[in-house]
């Protein structure tokens, strides 16, 4: 047996699949929704899992009890030793209604663990946490990070929040969003528009002393599904092609008002390498086209901006997660993802390979009523992690 093999099988035995749960249904009852609420109970409980397990917690305020937390394992910050960081955020999204029990209670059922952020990602974290801290005993010379941002769900303030801080080198980035334990080595980003429509009021009964707000946009929409069209046309690769959706579209007065405003949300999502700006000009020089001369004017703004990445299949970060997923047991799948995540500004700000990959499945379990991960996979998660931290380093 060589030297790395031992090491593996000793970290694999202090890894407890049962201290998994417990520490996920510990971070469920810690209700942190957003929007509406706060993260800082849920920040405390993750200290405190980091502080009996070894690890070390730094806070960064966001926001007034909105803290990212920062906990590392092995040698002090200023070692300047490139480690491997896991990145996850504190926050769910709001319960709702449907559930068939207290969302924030967790429940341990049939093998599954049940709870708003079972699978969205408070078992991925747990499940980080446990594999870091058994590294960590066996090598506590490697450098471990996991950053926790806050505000994920929403407007992404955590993560801008750490952009403010100096880029570090890391040797690689993982992601514990539920992946349904697939290797995820390319993601879209996503772009927040909002679009504004001035128009001209006037009495219904003479629609033509006005301009309808309203009318320029529906032919601003019409110009999103016909570029949106176009790009799908040119889809190509893992990702395929970035895409355009109207998420909401409200304005008007009455019946008999001839509308003077209408406000479109329009969600444009990134392949890698385009930006936010992009988008949002890319909209302007199409609604310049749309309504020329209708009367109207309008303008887009750029609410929130989310970048993509795309890691080489062929890079030992990708095929490390590959082993060690076949070494649990698992078919390893690698794909894309049709979500986004805040993989993209790690690596677009730290420049480091990035994948996602964690316990759950985000369109199956995520964000439902009775969300809910399997048991045996925050397991498999937390070996799988800790065979590709080892797998990792020098």
């Amino acid at each position: 047996m060589t030297a790395v093999g031992t090491e593996v099988d000793r970290a694999l035995a202090l890894v407890d699949e049962a201290t998994v749960v417990a520490d996920a249904s510990a971070l469920i009852l810690a209700a942190s929704e957003n929007p509406g609420g706060t993260e800082l109970v849920a920040v405390r409980v993750l200290e405190a899992i980091a502080s009996r397990l070894g690890g070390r917690s730094r806070r960064t305020l966001v926001a007034p009890d909105r803290p990212n937390v920062a906990i590392r394992f092995g040698p002090d910050p200023s070692d300047e030793r490139p480690g491997v960081l896991v990145l996850g955020h504190s926050d769910v999204v709001p319960a709702g209604s449907g559930w068939s029990a207290d969302p924030f209670n967790p429940r341990v059922d049939d093998g599954w663990l049940t709870g708003r952020g079972a699978a969205d990602m408070k078992g991925g974290l747990a499940a980080a946490l446990q594999a870091m801290a058994a590294v960590h005993r066996v090598r506590p010379e490697l450098p471990l990070e996991l950053l926790v941002t806050v505000d994920e769900e929403d407007l992404a303030t955590g993560i801008l929040a750490h952009l403010d801080e100096p880029p570090a080198a890391y040797r690689a980035c993982v992601v514990a969003e539920p992946t349904d334990l697939a290797v995820v080595i390319a993601c879209r980003g996503a772009a927040n528009l909002e679009v504004e429509v001035r128009g001209r009021a006037a009495h219904a009964g003479r629609p033509e002393d006005g301009a309808s707000a309203i009318t320029s946009a529906a032919r601003i929409a019409t110009w999103i599904a016909d570029d949106h069209a176009r790009m799908r046309r040119g889809a190509s690769g893992l990702l395929g092609s970035g895409t355009w959706s109207v998420g909401r579209i409200e304005g008007g007065h009455g019946t008999s008002i001839v509308p003077d405003r209408c406000t479109l949300l329009v969600d444009r999502r990134l392949m890698p390498g385009e930006t936010g700006e992009q988008a949002r000009r890319e909209l302007e020089a199409g609604i310049a086209r749309a309504i020329s001369d209708d009367g109207c004017r309008a303008s887009a703004a750029l609410l929130m901006e989310m970048p993509g990445f795309e890691t080489d299949p062929a890079h030992p970060l990708v095929t490390a997660a590959v082993s060690a997923l076949a070494a649990e047991g698992r078919e390893p799948a690698v794909e894309a993802w049709t979500a986004a995540c805040e993989g993209g500004f790690i690596a677009r700000h730290h420049g480091c390979p990035t994948i996602i990959l964690g316990p759950g499945d985000i369109t199956g379990q995520a964000h439902q009523p009775d969300e809910r991960v399997r048991i045996a996979d925050l397991g498999t998660a937390a070996r799988a992690y800790a065979r590709l931290l080892l797998e990792l380093q020098p």
